[in-house]
Order: structure tokens, then C-alpha cells, then sequence
């Protein structure tokens, strides 16, 4: 009976966990709907000339820069942007807004789902707190972002 009991426990345990998983990454796709796809498109797929795609090779170069992703949400965008022979001009306003877990959860529903980054170590809403405490200037982003993309 203890064995029983403990295999639907662990069955259990599972279940709720593979819940949760797909509750983020839901979450993580309905933050980007309601926040990001006016400009950035439904697909991601950014709007030339204005915003960027958001995916696309070049996003395994950014798993190297977990902030980067995160900071920009934080501290928004601003002034040109050449990438892959386009050039986007425009102001990303900060999404400082959101709370710790949304901002979460759109960075990880980009890197997982919309790059296929199977590999990436999903950001926690402790980590995001922390970044808010001292979040970058833009200036400092587009560092990351040289670095990222030089590698």
C-alpha cells in the first residue's frame, strides 16, 4: 500500500510539473501577444524598418548573454539597429512594467519556443528581480549585443 501510494504521488508530482511547464511557456506566448507582436508581429517575425525579428540564427548567440534579452525589456531600445542587412530605426519603449515572472516568461517563451533553444536555461523571476535592481543602459545593451553577435 505505501509503494502505491508513493508511485501516484511521484506520478503525481510529474503531472503537475509538466503542468507547469506548459503554463509558462502559455504564459510566456500571451505576454508576447499582448506586449510585443503589435511591432515585433505575431510570429516574431519583427516589421521592417521598425522592429526587429525576434527570431532567427543569431539568437543562439545571445544564450551566452542572459541579460541581454531581459535588459532591453527592462530599459527598452532605441536608435538604429543594423542586423542582416536591414537597418531598424525606432524607440522600444521600457517594459518595466511587467512583472518579474512576465518578463520571465516572454524571454524564455523567445528562446525556447520561438528559436527552438532547447538548451536554455530558463530565466526565474528571482533573476529578472535582480536584474531591475541596476538595469543597464542602453548603451551597455548594445555592448552585449556586439559581443554576442561577434562570436
Amino acid at each position: 500500500m505505501k509503494t502505491r501510494s508513493f508511485v501516484l504521488r511521484a506520478m503525481l508530482s510529474v503531472i503537475v510539473a509538466g503542468v507547469s511547464n506548459l503554463a509558462a511557456a502559455d504564459s510566456g506566448e500571451q505576454v508576447f501577444q499582448s506586449n510585443c507582436a503589435v511591432c515585433h508581429q505575431p510570429q516574431a517575425q519583427g516589421m521592417p524598418g521598425l522592429a526587429p525579428p525576434l527570431k532567427g540564427s543569431r539568437w543562439s548567440k545571445f544564450t551566452g548573454q542572459r541579460a541581454y534579452v531581459p535588459g532591453v525589456l527592462l530599459a527598452g531600445m532605441n536608435g538604429s539597429l543594423p542586423m542582416e542587412g536591414d537597418n531598424f530605426i525606432g524607440v522600444m519603449p521600457t517594459q518595466n512594467r511587467l512583472s518579474d515572472e512576465d518578463i520571465a516568461a516572454v524571454a524564455n517563451y523567445l528562446f525556447k519556443t520561438v528559436n527552438g533553444q532547447s538548451d536554455w536555461q530558463a530565466l526565474t523571476a528571482a533573476e529578472i528581480a535582480d536584474m531591475r535592481k541596476s538595469t543597464p543602459s542602453v548603451s551597455s545593451l548594445r555592448a552585449l549585443r556586439k559581443q554576442a553577435l561577434a562570436q
